[in-house]
């Protein structure tokens, strides 16, 4: 610390007894800050802590100025000790600014401030790079020099930007810095000439994909190894000169792995910006990060090809993760910052976990919708199975993170989605067994689709989870249903004597083959139930010349259904006593 600077020790003293007479407190933090010396004094949280509380909580103390917040951050070629200062400074007033408001102890305090609830906060997302500061705040010095904030930044981040930290991205990371000290230090490899190329001579370099591959692979390669801010450019042609191919299936798979190794480099550095580059390339359309931010949807009208391809869907999916993320923490973040100053207002927080669910299940339907088969997916498999992993994985992770309570897949599977998908996502989505604890609410909704949809997805479950107490589930809710929906309630609420010929009963039969299989001893009882529904059900002939030609080939639909299913049904039924399925 300057001699020209006031000692920390005694700063924080006076900020914590409100010592505000004649003090220009603002002054003092910025003359701080700016002869701050390595490393860092540990007094400096506390001081811009007490700095930022008496801001709320005292009329005498005031908060530093927008322009010279953004003053600091102008030039980014190198950072500077009071830059990471003033990030701590900016990220410990926004944090503030939710705190007072949603923590009842701080509440209590600010009540007594006229001027604590009309605090607004700093703008900082593409403003300041908070990523790229705590990837230098890391590596400098070993992290040595900036030890006694560095929690406090790293914390503070977290809370405010969660869609900076990806386990994902940090694990990769991890992978690859291991493996290249194992193998080879790029660094070291004519490190300074591709820092002095502009983006147009890396285009020339890059398009030669085709012709010189192991010249673009180590383009990439030293491209990856950047570490300034300033490589947007870079990362803009870099995505404009490679994607185009990709699609198009014809770059090299070392050339799409060395992209895409790249552009999880870049993500670590500028991922807000590389965000917005990657979808407006893949878009028609030009969105600012607010719109995607807004509306994460925006994602889903990327080139279709991408939905195919085994290097770009990552990348796709992890830039609708942060999105996601990014969408829900500034929808909760307005609630708590703007709505409570209005006494009047009628919004309150399950409204906005019904919006977040909202979007949430938009998106899961969209991405099923992905995974069913187009017809040129009759030409690559592969690519097809591949994408279903990749998103049927996205899928799960979204069930088991924050989502405890299983509400999403709840709301999902009640919306219900195409019955082509369900052996997909129960074979793919480990997660999906929390569908059997709302099967009896689920079959008992007045839609029969919907009852159709939760006897499918059932029997299909019980097959992969063949557990005792999803067979009295089966017992109690899915074959009784199937009965329903053959011998409905009649006007008078008696049930039916004659079974009533439906598409629903022709769809839902089939699924009873996976139930058996689940549990062969209770095929009797679903041979049992197929009998009667034949029983109940017109022969052909009593239509003819009374009802129209769909009638009779609906029946014939269902004759034939019931045969086939029966038989698959008895070949289970004669294997009971060889093999038995109940885990107890």
């Amino acid at each position: 610390m300057s001699k020209k600077c006031f000692n920390l020790d005694s700063f924080y003293q006076l900020l914590k007894g409100r010592v505000t007479h004649n003090i220009d407190y603002t002054k003092w933090l910025l003359d701080c800050m700016d002869n701050a010396t390595l490393p860092i004094h540990p007094k400096f949280s506390l001081v811009i802590k007490e700095f930022v509380q008496s801001i709320f909580l005292t009329k005498h103390c005031q908060k530093i100025p927008n322009d010279i917040v953004q003053s600091h951050f102008e030039d980014l070629s190198s950072i500077s000790t009071t830059q990471i200062l003033m990030l701590l400074y900016v990220l410990t007033f926004n944090d503030y600014i939710i705190a007072v408001r949603t923590e009842p102890k701080l509440m209590a305090l600010a009540s007594s401030s006229t001027t604590a609830f009309e605090q607004t906060e700093y703008l900082v997302d593409n403003r300041i790079p908070i990523r790229y500061i705590l990837n230098y705040v890391e590596t400098y010095h070993n992290g040595s020099a900036y030890k006694s904030i560095y929690a406090d930044l790293l914390a503070l981040s977290a809370n405010l930007y969660p869609e900076l930290f990806d386990i994902t991205n940090f694990l990769l990371h991890e992978g690859k810095e291991s493996e290249s000290e194992a193998l080879w230090d790029i660094k070291t490899m004519n490190k300074d000439w591709i820092r002095n190329l502009q983006p147009v001579e890396i285009k020339g370099l890059l398009d030669q994909w085709e012709t010189n591959p192991s010249l673009v692979i180590h383009v990439l390669s030293h491209l990856e190894t950047l570490s300034s801010f300033d490589i947007e450019g870079q990362a803009a042609t870099m995505i404009s000169s490679l994607i185009p191919p990709c699609l198009d299936g014809k770059l090299d798979v070392r050339i799409s792995d060395a992209f895409v190794s790249t552009w999880e480099s870049f993500n670590r550095i500028i991922p807000h910006t590389l965000w917005k580059i990657t979808t407006n390339f893949l878009t028609p359309g030009e969105y600012s990060l607010d719109d995607l931010i807004q509306d994460p949807h925006i994602v889903f009208k990327c080139d279709a090809r991408l939905f195919r391809s085994e290097q770009l869907l990552p990348i796709w999916l992890h830039v609708l993760s942060c999105l996601r993320t990014t969408s829900k923490h500034r929808i909760w973040k307005r609630y708590h910052t703007v709505y409570p100053r209005n006494d009047s207002n009628t919004i309150n927080s399950r409204n906005v976990l019904a919006l977040t669910n909202a979007q949430d299940t938009v998106m899961l339907q969209l991405l099923l919708e992905l995974c069913l088969e187009k017809p040129q997916d009759k030409n690559n498999k592969y690519a097809l199975d591949q994408s279903r992993k990749l998103i049927c994985n996205f899928i799960h992770s979204i069930f088991i993170d924050g989502d405890r309570d299983m509400l999403l897949a709840k709301i999902l599977h009640f919306q219900t989605y195409s019955t082509d998908l369900i052996p997909i996502v129960v074979d793919l989505i480990p997660s999906i067994y929390i569908v059997l604890s709302f099967i009896p609410e689920l079959t008992r909704q007045p839609q029969l689709d919907k009852q159709v949809f939760g006897i499918l997805i059932a029997c299909c479950l019980c097959e992969k989870y063949p557990l005792e107490n999803y067979l009295v589930t089966a017992e109690k809710h899915v074959l009784p249903r199937l009965l329903r929906i053959a011998f409905p309630i009649n006007r008078e609420g008696q049930v039916s004597q004659v079974c009533v010929p439906s598409e629903y009963l022709v769809k839902a039969i089939p699924g009873f083959v996976n139930l058996a299989r689940a549990f062969p001893h209770f095929g009797p009882a679903i041979l049992k139930a197929f009998n009667d529904i034949a029983k109940g059900l017109p022969e052909p002939s009593q239509f003819i010349g009374q009802e129209g030609t769909s009638k009779i080939i609906l029946v014939l639909q269902l004759h034939k259904v019931l045969k086939d299913t029966t038989d698959l049904v008895q070949i289970e039924v004669n294997r009971k006593d060889k093999v038995n399925k109940v885990t107890l």
